[in-house]
């Protein structure tokens, strides 16, 4: 079990027709007990690649999308489907 898991049990558990989520850095951190201190400061932590937190919302069928983290705002943008463009921006939801 990864500690990331609980984030991956939220998106699985969103309705299937939500393409996108918006969740505060404090949000993923309730969820899976804390973030480390790169998350809030380097985009490399929230890339889709095979690191332990990416396979969680990978394998959950979601991905961090391309200008989806705002290190100001504090804020990580989550779409459905793969990495290299979202049904939600095809559909202009985004």
């Amino acid at each position: 079990m990864s500690k990331y898991d609980p984030l991956a049990r939220f998106l699985e558990d969103l309705p299937r027709e939500q393409l996108v989520v918006t969740l505060s850095f404090a949000d993923v951190a309730r969820l899976v007990g804390g973030l480390p201190p790169s998350a809030n400061r380097l985009r490399q932590w929230w890339a889709n690649d095979s690191k332990v937190e990416a396979r969680a919302w990978r394998s959950a069928g979601w991905h961090v999308d391309s200008d989806g983290v705002d290190f100001n705002g504090e804020k990580v943008r989550f779409a459905r489907g793969k990495v290299g463009g979202t049904r939600a921006r095809r559909l202009g939801l985004e």
